[in-house]
């Protein structure tokens, strides 16, 4: 009987990973900007920049005061390009628009800066009059009906109209091949006495007619006659999405040395694959040494396309949040300095405020209401244990401030710190959770994110797993963070990454949904965790999607941007101190800063000003991290 072996002797050849971005294209169209002209209107066009969050500059804590926060040069915002100009109209459609990498796991910021022309063809801002500016993030976009939001533009004279900021996917190919192959009559290598060990590999063909390797079969064993496993390729890997680009299929007799012999070839491309199967031209005769030498067989041949998250979220699903904290006595007193809820009075976070912070500011961006629970476990409250308790006087907090303000509240409740560790209870109620709003959504258009922050090792890592299995066919993925210095080296064994998780009655997972990160691998890198944590999230919801079924519902149409209103804000404003010399006499002038998600308030800052002064400042009382400050200077 035939037999199945590896050729990771050599290495198999991996299909390469679809990538972690998506590219976009953004176009801008303002409506109702003031008049910079008191005789005319206004000749407007729009200055974009985009901030690289993996090029900041991360807080540095100092021994005595409040940490100071700098941008150099190259973490700044980059200007990304310009719109044209349209003129005499308040109200333009620019169409120019600006390609960009979306990464979902990034709070990427988008400044758009809106100018009316003074001096024809002038490259140089100065010789423009400067409306306003609007701020806003990527993910933000991405997560609005129709991927489509609107903000108000922000000048020296207050609001100045509002800009309308809408990205689509720039569409790649997305198709996906079930190809399976079989060979008849293959040439033996192995002499007289033996049969030949044949696996086939697929290479395509380059712009200059060089060949590159792209997929490869495992080995049967003594069989001129194989019959290979199904496979799942990309078609953007097999042939750059082009369905007639040459392709070689090459059958190679494996040696377990690595010197594998040649016994044939054919060439043939995939629109004739997929037309030959089931026919006599899906059987293709090799060749070797030119002359015929068996057959390639394409027993199967199914496309079918891969949705996209953007897809997904375009057509209007929803994202939601759920956080659990951690409770237990091994983390210590929260009045006691040092321990891991510890309230610095001073504002600086601890690690369970950095990781809500900066993992809740950017999925908050993807939930229409921005209202989520948050949960505790590991407490004693009225002298019993509980092990998912509500945070909070409501089921539901507002946004990112809501989460961080339930945190802290929750120390006035007179809890006790207690345990044991148990996660059981939390993830059956967040796979409660999950399934309830994707019934309660048109056409399961609903995805949740469990967030549990942790000290310690489980308790009851059989019930946790047997409960992680369950919830692996529910509309769910569970991120889980550790903080402080334990050992967390059984915690992995949740995260799916070194094999399926199967529970205690040996009931595989059906897909992989956690990902555990020990917060202190990234503490002084948030944007690091942030992309760590969730950089598995979009694979996870179109996997879910796909194994349901569920289809992205159209993309909502353009809207009418003459009525759009744009959501209140959660912004401050407050008085910036100006450390440059020179600074000119003036109205006031305004700009918006983005807060860092490792910044919490009482965090003294310094940032430049569009002209380039140095604003030194404070963040205020109920500003979160990933919230929006506007300095006036």
């Amino acid at each position: 009987m035939a037999s199945l072996v590896s050729t990771s002797q050599q290495g198999p050849v991996p299909l390469q990973q679809q990538p972690d971005f998506m590219e976009v294209e953004v176009s801008l169209h303002c409506r109702g900007l003031k008049k910079m002209d008191l005789m005319s209107n206004s000749d407007p066009f729009c200055v974009v920049y985009l901030s690289d969050p993996a090029k900041q500059r991360q807080q540095q804590q100092q021994r005595s005061g409040p940490a100071l926060l700098k941008f150099n040069n190259s973490s700044r915002a980059v200007e990304i390009g310009r719109t044209e100009v349209v003129y005499d109209t308040q109200d333009p459609d620019f169409t120019a628009t600006f390609k960009m990498q979306y990464h979902f796991e990034e709070n990427q910021m988008l400044t758009v800066k809106v100018y009316d022309e003074d001096k024809k063809g002038s490259k140089n801002l100065n010789d423009h009059d400067y409306a306003g500016c609007a701020t806003v993030s990527l993910g933000e976009v991405m997560g609005s009906n129709g991927n489509t939001t609107a903000k108000k533009v922000l000048g020296g004279k207050g609001n100045q109209g509002i800009v309308a900021i809408r990205a689509e996917e720039v569409t790649a190919c997305q198709d996906q091949i079930n190809l399976q192959l079989a060979g008849a009559n293959l040439k033996n290598k192995d002499g007289w006495f033996g049969k030949s060990d044949p696996f086939v590999t697929v290479s395509r063909m380059n712009e200059d007619g060089t060949w590159s390797l792209v997929w490869k079969s495992e080995v049967v064993m003594d069989n001129l006659s194989p019959k290979f496993k199904p496979s799942v390729i990309q078609v953007q890997k097999l042939c750059n999405g082009d369905y007639r680009r040459p392709l070689k299929f090459e059958f190679l007799d494996w040696d377990s040395d690595g010197s594998h012999d040649h016994m044939g070839f054919c060439e043939t491309n995939l629109a004739s694959i997929i037309a030959g199967v089931g026919k006599p031209e899906g059987r293709m005769p090799v060749q070797y040494k030119n002359k015929t030498h068996g057959a390639l067989v394409i027993m199967k041949a199914d496309v079918s396309q891969v949705p996209t998250l953007t897809q997904f979220l375009s057509g209007g699903m929803q994202m939601s949040l759920m956080v659990a904290v951690d409770f237990t006595g091994s983390n210590g007193s929260p009045m006691v300095p040092g321990t891991l809820h510890y309230l610095d009075p001073r504002g600086f976070p601890n690690q369970y405020q950095s990781a809500i912070g900066t993992i809740g500011s950017i999925l908050q961006e993807y939930d229409s209401d921005k209202k989520f629970p948050i949960w505790g476990f590991g407490a004693r409250l009225n002298g019993v244990v509980n092990h998912c308790f509500q945070i909070g006087p409501e089921p539901e907090v507002q946004g990112v401030r809501g989460l961080l303000e339930a945190y802290r509240g929750v120390f006035a409740q007179g809890i006790t710190m207690s345990g044991p560790t148990l996660f059981s209870s939390i993830l059956a109620s967040a796979k409660q959770r999950s399934e309830q709003l994707a019934r309660s959504t048109p056409n399961q258009q609903s995805y949740s994110i469990l967030l549990i922050l942790t000290d310690g090792i489980i308790n009851d890592m059989k019930q946790t797993i047997d409960t992680l299995v369950e919830a692996s066919d529910s509309p769910l993925s569970v991120i889980i963070v550790g903080v402080g210095s334990a050992d967390f080296s059984a915690m992995e064994a949740l995260d799916g990454d070194g094999g399926v998780l199967k529970s205690s009655k040996f009931k595989p997972a059906k897909r992989d949904i956690v990902q555990f990160v020990p917060f202190s691998k990234f503490a002084a890198s948030p944007s690091r965790l942030a992309g760590e944590t969730l950089a598995e999230i979009p694979h996870q919801v179109v996997q879910y999607m796909m194994s349901k079924k569920i289809k992205p519902m159209p993309a909502a149409p353009p809207p009418d941007y003459s009525t759009m209103v744009p959501p209140e804000e959660d912004t401050s404003t407050v008085q910036g101190s100006d450390t440059s010399a020179g600074k000119g006499d003036g109205a006031p002038q305004f700009f918006e800063v983005s807060i860092p998600p490792s910044a919490i308030p009482g965090t003294q800052m310094s940032v430049k000003s569009p002209e380039g002064h140095d604003i030194a400042f404070i963040v205020p009382t109920g500003c979160p991290p990933g919230g929006i400050v506007r300095l006036q200077y």
